[in-house]
């Protein structure tokens, strides 16, 4: 059965067996029961069956079942039958479900569930539900009787319900996927403190097969915003014509342009004479224009503005005749509402620490000559980075673009492009020569010294040379997409034997040593990236076991985040931490974005906030790769090094974040908002942190067709207002532009006075190298002291940094950075430092548990002090006991 299909198995109807404890209760015909994991209530006056269960750690599972005759009519279910969980790929089918007891309130006729984070009750008589806080209190509530409506698909539920209608996903849009964009299938109202998840009957939307059937504002059709076309998607008037060319005025940018054009979704800017060549998406069964028509040009997509949402709650909506609505409290703000969603969908699994450092991305080489030279050039240089990753040019036989057989491509599915792989000389800068015979042989010299790298490779969607063979078995999704490419040679990965084919036929990329995989184009049809690193995932265990998956995606699905597979902004190469924020409350905790700029400085920009990301990664699709050495002059290279160097010397703090993301599902950036100190500072939501403890500058990051761009120079911080003040990290008192890392690592240094918060501070004339970064009152940070050149060189001495003004922790995590050891739950996979600051006393101590493999031998502290003034040195470095503390002279 296709994916299309409804989960017909799940109507089947479940006669189950009362307990014997809990006691039956009628009202107008209703039956309650026992399950599993909570109560079900059979309500054949009205139409439906409901169920009221844990659903998971912290939340529960309001089910509702309407059952259809054949002929789209209700008619009543019989007594005493379950209402059974969907199934979706995005749940954690390992979950842990949480304690409880079954209530009933014959008083106000009631039947339910009871945790210590609240309780789920229906109304035995009109099947009205509230969602109720430990105390008693309603979070949330039914707003009316659930409803069925018939049509030709089989119908939909709506579940009419209370809320502020002010959260994520609080739309009548349905969530759809698009070029790095992803609407939610769920909605978390932050002011009234609940999140609702749904699971439709339905996998996704037979109307648009690359949305989920649900929303949260009732049935209305999937609203197109004009920020989803990408380079591979435009519809022209006439061979490769735009729908028109203007000439803006001085200072006005395409974009403006183009988002007063009601027919324009993408543009093209001339670099010659800064002319606009405006384009709309390609709609279903449209010709898509040549790519060689925008060769040569900046491009750009506009991001209009979505239709307000209306005012009244029109219901919850899912597609079919049962769905599920998970529940749960979020008293306390933005971490209650990520362990909601964590526990519920499954923890984000650490990364392999290389994947925390820096990739480096580039379409267009033209032999595997140029690929291993910039390698080197990154080596040579001392530039840190962990992996490069190759665009369409890794894979073959031959390159893409020519038909080849059953209507695919030259470029094959399952092979290696020969002139790149096959029997390969390089001249090493020493002028020694490497040959290499196989893949695997270049594999591994990627691997070795002086290189040290790890290699990523494009994956599409889509058969290239196999699709008489994939639409004999059914494993073609319908030619129904509106995103990317492909049309009818998208695979359909919903198949679970499309997906042991495909991880057979990718099993040998893995096994000559293939690090990872960079999926792109994936928006045709819901769960696509899920089921697709499903696939992959297999492919890692069979061929390396026990080493972890790592994969970079240009959507995301609630799931995704336990592979992990991380994803980056898209294609519309947005990143501003604002676009980082809206990807984090989606629910995908590592995200990352194409650092493209065409200007020198604004890519230098780039570079810096990209820092602070939980993902740094550069990239460009021809042109000049947006490597550091081929852009700008000395003081730009300076800046280059530096925001590279940073990075590795965050590795221990940043890495531990992800260990607490899968401990605690604490993302590692987040709203700062989430810290409950600011949860009533209105601009705390919008405003980008890390840790609970870093707030970096929004910087001048956009692509302009103003040379300079205008505000490349410009910074923007917005420090929340709380009782923490904020010290400026990695500056001197006099507010020079010396070098930021140099200022950061420099144990004897000058520090400026902290300041208070619920203030902006502007800047608009920032040094090439300067960075303008504030930290947190009682900030403990652990930093890597000595320079290195990736990842897997971390250790040493550990530098750890304390932020005086209150008391302060932090929970360092190290490991072998490879391996699933650390999720195996022994002591001995990891070794844990909990660091602990004393404002008061001025002392600094800590202890360590877990056998885990320690990756630093030595420590050494400095202490900024509140006031400002020279730095504090707790002394010359020492050995990293399992267990010490040391005291700052005042």
């Amino acid at each position: 059965m296709g994916a299309m299909a409804p989960h017909l198995s799940l109507l089947l109807i479940v006669v189950l067996t009362n307990f014997g404890s809990f006691p039956e209760v009628q009202a107008a015909s209703t039956t309650v029961v026992e399950t599993a994991y909570g109560v079900a209530l059979n309500l054949p006056h009205l139409g439906f069956r409901m169920a009221a269960e844990v659903g998971s750690a912290s939340g529960f599972r309001l089910g509702v079942s309407f059952q259809v005759a054949n002929n789209g009519s209700r008619y009543a279910a019989s007594h005493d039958l379950n209402t059974p969980p969907l199934v979706s790929p995005s749940l954690d089918p390992n979950r842990r479900m949480a304690n409880f007891t079954r209530v009933t309130d014959k008083g106000r006729g009631t039947a339910g569930v009871k945790t210590t984070f609240g309780s789920l009750v229906v109304s035995v008589q009109s099947g009205h539900w509230e969602l109720l806080s430990p105390s008693g209190s309603v979070v949330a509530a039914a707003a009316g009787p659930p409803s069925f409506s018939a049509d030709s698909y089989g119908g939909s539920i709506t579940l009419p319900a209370t809320g502020s209608k002010s959260g994520i996903g609080a739309t009548g849009r349905r969530p759809c996927l698009t070029n790095g964009g992803w609407g939610t299938p769920y909605t978390w109202d932050e002011a009234e403190g609940w999140l609702a998840y749904a699971v439709p009957q339905w996998q996704w939307d037979p109307e648009y097969i690359h949305c989920a059937p649900c929303s949260f504002d009732g049935r209305t059709p999937p609203v197109k915003l004009n920020d989803t076309c990408t380079r591979y998607v435009f519809e022209t008037a006439v061979n490769g014509v735009p729908l028109r060319t203007v000439t803006p005025p001085k200072g006005v940018t395409c974009c403006a342009v183009c988002n007063e054009d009601p027919d324009c979704t993408a543009w093209v800017s001339s670099r010659v004479n800064g002319s606009c060549s405006l384009y709309r998406c390609v709609e279903d069964g449209e010709q898509a224009m040549d790519k060689s028509v925008i060769s040569g040009g900046d491009l750009g997509s506009c991001s209009g503005l979505a239709p307000p949402p209306s005012a009244h709650q029109r219901g919850w909506w899912a597609r079919g005749s049962s769905a599920d609505w998970y529940l749960a409290p979020t008293p306390n703000g933005g971490y209650d509402f990520t362990k909601a969603l964590y526990q519920l969908t499954g923890a984000p699994a650490v990364p392999p620490i290389w994947g925390m450092g820096f990739m480096a991305t580039y379409w267009g080489y033209k032999s595997m000559q140029q690929v291993e030279g910039d390698m080197h050039l990154f080596r040579n240089l001392s530039l840190p980075i962990d992996s490069f990753i190759m665009d369409y040019d890794w894979f073959g036989p031959d390159s893409c673009g020519a038909p080849g057989e059953n209507g695919g491509y030259a470029c094959g599915d399952f092979g290696y492009r020969e002139s790149f792989w096959q029997n390969q000389t390089f001249v090493q800068p020493n002028g020694v020569s490497i040959s290499t015979q196989t893949a695997a042989d270049l594999f591994h010299h990627f691997h070795s010294p002086p290189l040290n790298m790890k290699f990523g490779g494009i994956r599409k969607p889509r058969t290239y040379s196999s699709k008489s063979f994939s639409a004999a078995h059914d494993w073609l999704l319908p030619n129904a997409s509106d995103v990317g490419e492909g049309g009818d040679i998208n695979w359909n990965f919903t198949a679970a034997e499309m997906r042991s084919w495909y991880t057979s036929g990718s099993l040998h990329f893995v096994s000559d040593g293939m690090d990872f995989w960079w999926n792109d184009e994936g928006e045709t049809e819901y769960f696509c990236y899920l089921y697709w690193n499903m696939a992959e995932k297999e492919e890692f265990r069979q061929a390396k076991p026990g080493r972890r998956h790592f994969t970079i995606n240009r959507a995301f699905q609630p799931g995704m985040q336990r592979f992990p597979a991380i994803s980056w902004t898209g294609d519309g190469q947005s990143c501003t931490y604002q676009e980082q924020l809206r990807a984090i409350l989606h629910g995908q905790p590592y995200i990352s974005c194409d650092l493209t700029s065409p200007d020198a400085t604004t890519l230098v920009r780039q570079y810096q906030s990209a820092v602070f990301s939980p993902i740094m990664r550069v990239h460009q699709m021809g042109g000049t790769p947006r490597f550091p050495w081929l852009w700008g002059g000395p003081d730009h290279q300076t800046a280059f090094r530096a925001a590279l160097e940073l990075r590795y010397h965050l590795l221990p703090f940043l890495y531990s974040l992800a260990h607490a993301a899968n401990r605690y599902s604490r993302p590692i950036a987040h709203p700062a908002s989430f810290e409950e100190e600011f949860a009533m500072d209105p601009a705390a939501a919008s405003t980008y942190m890390v840790g609970g403890v870093i707030i970096p500058a929004e910087l001048g990051l956009e692509h302009s067709t103003i040379i300079p761009p205008p505000h490349e120079n410009t910074s923007r911080v917005y420090l929340p207002k709380g009782s923490s003040k904020w010290h400026k990290w990695g500056s001197h008192a006099a507010g020079t532009s010396a070098r930021f890392l140099n200022c950061l690592l420099q144990v004897t240094q000058h520090c400026v006075a902290a300041v208070n918060g619920g203030q902006t501070i502007l800047k608009d004339e920032l040094g090439l190298s300067e960075m303008v970064v504030y930290v947190r009152s009682g900030a403990i940070l652990p930093l890597q002291k000595d320079v290195i050149q990736r990842a897997e060189e971390a250790g040493g001495t550990l530098l750890v940094r304390v932020y005086g003004g209150h008391d302060g922790q932090f929970e360092m995590v190290e490991d072998d950075g490879l391996t699933l050891a650390y999720s195996s739950g022994s002591t001995n996979a990891t070794k844990t430092t909990m660091w602990r600051w004393n404002d008061e006393t001025r002392s600094l101590s800590w202890s360590s548990t877990g056998g885990g493999p320690g990756m630093y031998t030595m420590v050494e502290a400095v202490l900024c002090p509140i006031g400002g003034g020279a730095t504090v040195s707790g002394g010359a470095p020492q050995s990293l006991r399992r267990s010490g503390s040391l005291t700052f002279p005042h």
